[in-house]
């Protein structure tokens, strides 16, 4: 019968270091979430001769986000031994003009790489800021390497003086004392559930690395220090084994426990969660707390009200899902007519227009005669004039031919009622592909735009009409204002009647909202109204406070001002005032 393999648990995230296959087999049986990581293989180097030396590769192997863990498991007495193979230590892929790797010399036979790798994992773990971690250690006897470098530039390797590196230089400072190797253990005092899987696993464990309790300087005197505790001793009351508690970098430094198969699962999962709350949220060990018969005081009301809220919570969300699909669905032709184009963007067109509230708007596209060229798509039909639109969906900017073809067509219509009151529009949906803030706008060159005035008819993107619905929406026109602006020629704009420029800011603080300003004969006042221009968009802002060289004005009208505004505005914004009329 197959083993059921627990669905594995997301947090705590755990990084194994040289633990043993049926040691990581076991904790992903369980639901551990682990990544199984190594400082690297000692290498057998064929320095046989004097003159024999091999540059290498370290081959430790850590996950790229080890930031992100919680857990770091390190095996420091399991390891491999491997041959020396050239092509293991040849840079494949390298970017930049030098490279390092390390230089093997007679009369060394056996490279290790584990306390340089050990250096390496220090540079990852100090990269775990703001949050608890934890170090658990299968220590063995401390030792150091000695290590020369070589630089790899474009020239030829150049060595390096030497570097030394501890096994455990891992952590910032291991109390190590004396290399001992014993069988015979004494457990300190302690919690009870730790004390007792030490009893169970003491029997097989051994130990091959002293430490002393280290002390800081305090006042000037040393005491000693009250994050350390000693867990294990042995019968000379020399430490074997540590607890080290900080608020962010967590460690435990234990013996050789021969059966961790059964020793860390029983760690992680009963005791740990714990001692270290922050790093099991789901911590299953008082799991039986939830039944009902051990539920505490007013547990089933609050459960019921808990239940009743998300009941309405999920009606509610679901209602306004409702809405965000009816909202999308009602305003889509404001997406389609800066997407869309052929008859889809007619139509969205004409919505638009009808919104603007033109009546007799015909989408003329279905009713005339297909087999004739150069009809427009739109008709609007007044009783003392014909408004005519064509429309275009492109992946570019027009050509002349498009902005202009408008211009036949008016001519035509002209001759058939023997009158000049045929207006002509050209609207482009251009550069339909990018975002509109990335387009080009306006899309017309100045020679179009010139001769679509000589030519006495208009030119409008589609984005304009976009930005126009929230103006208008937000006061800043009226209806009656944008229809009469497309009767206009050249290029359409939608501006505000009876405005006045102020200023373009070109410097800004407080987030964008304080704008200096220089008036000539323009009286502003605190509450005032005023219009924002920005890409041809208007906007309405209201003028929270006025200062000139530091004190607070009610009003200004000549000089430099700082204008304090309730919208963030930013450059190549214009300011406009709305100008006074008189009755």
């Amino acid at each position: 019968m197959k083993a059921e393999i627990s669905p594995i648990i997301e947090r705590p995230r755990i990084c194994s270091i040289d633990l043993e296959d049926n040691v990581n087999n076991f904790l992903k049986s369980t639901g551990a979430n682990i990544y199984e990581g190594t400082l690297g293989a000692k290498i057998k180097v064929p320095n046989n001769r004097k003159s024999d030396s091999c540059q290498l590769l370290l081959n430790f192997n850590f996950p790229p986000n080890l930031h992100e863990y919680d857990i770091i498991i390190i095996d420091l007495d399991n390891y491999k031994t491997i041959d020396y193979k050239p092509n293991d230590h040849t840079k494949t892929n390298h970017t930049g003009r030098t490279a390092f790797s390390i230089l093997s010399s007679y009369p060394e036979t056996l490279f290790d790489p584990r306390p340089v790798s050990s250096h390496i994992l220090k540079s990852h773990l100090d990269k775990i800021t703001n949050r608890k971690y934890l170090v658990i250690v299968f220590s063995c006897k401390a030792y150091d390497v000695e290590y020369e470098m070589v630089n790899i530039s474009e020239g030829y390797p150049e060595r390096q003086a030497l570097e030394k590196y501890n096994i455990f230089s891992f952590w910032n400072e291991i109390p190590s004392s004396e290399s001992k190797f014993g069988k015979e253990i004494k457990i300190e005092e302690m919690r009870a559930d730790l004390q007792g899987l030490f009893e169970k696993h003491k029997s097989e464990t051994t130990y091959h690395q002293t430490f002393y309790k280290p002390k800081k300087w305090i006042d000037g005197k040393y005491i000693e220090n009250e994050n350390y505790f000693p867990l294990l001793s042995n019968m000379n009351g020399d430490i074997i084994s540590f607890m080290e508690f900080n608020e962010k970098a967590n460690l435990i430094v234990l013996p050789q426990i021969k059966d961790k198969k059964s020793f860390l699962p029983d760690f992680l999962y009963k005791i740990a969660p714990s001692i270290y709350p922050n790093l099991f949220p789901f911590s299953t060990t008082f799991k039986w707390k939830e039944q009902e018969e051990y539920w505490l005081p007013k547990h089933a009301f609050l459960l019921e009200e808990q239940n009743n809220l998300k009941k309405e919570f999920e009606n509610k969300l679901a209602e306004n899902e409702k809405k965000i699909q009816n909202n999308i669905s009602h305003f889509s032709f404001l997406h389609e007519i800066i997407t869309e184009t052929g008859e889809t963007l007619v139509k969205s067109l004409i919505h638009f227009l009808k919104w603007l509230e033109f009546t007799n708007v015909e989408d003329f596209d279905n009713i005339r005669d297909k087999s004739k060229v150069l009809e427009e798509d739109i008709q609007i039909q007044f009783p003392d004039k014909l408004l005519i639109i064509e429309c275009k969906g492109i992946g570019g900017t027009s050509t002349d031919s498009d902005c202009s073809q408008i211009s036949k067509i008016k001519h035509r219509r002209c001759r058939e009622r023997e009158k000049f009151d045929v207006f002509a529009l050209y609207i482009v949906n251009h550069q339909r592909f990018l975002p509109p803030l990335k387009r080009q706008n306006p899309p017309f060159t100045p020679n179009q735009l010139q001769d679509a005035i000589d030519d006495e008819r208009g030119l409008l993107s589609t984005w304009q009409l976009y930005n126009l619905y929230f103006e208008i929406e937000n006061g800043v026109l009226t209806k009656e204002e944008a229809r009469a602006s497309l009767f206009d020629f050249g290029l359409i704009e939608f501006k505000p009647k009876d405005i006045i420029f102020i200023y373009e800011p070109t410097e800004f603080f407080g987030n964008g909202q304080i704008c200096v300003i220089q008036l000539e004969s323009i009286i502003l006042s605190v509450n005032e109204e005023l219009y924002i221009e920005n890409n041809g968009k208007y906007e309405k802002v209201k003028i929270l406070g006025i200062q000139d060289n530091g004190n607070t004005l009610s009003e200004a009208s000549k000089g430099e001002i700082g204008l304090k505004l309730n919208k963030k505005i930013g450059k190549k914004t214009k300011l406009w005032k709305k100008a006074i009329t008189k009755g």
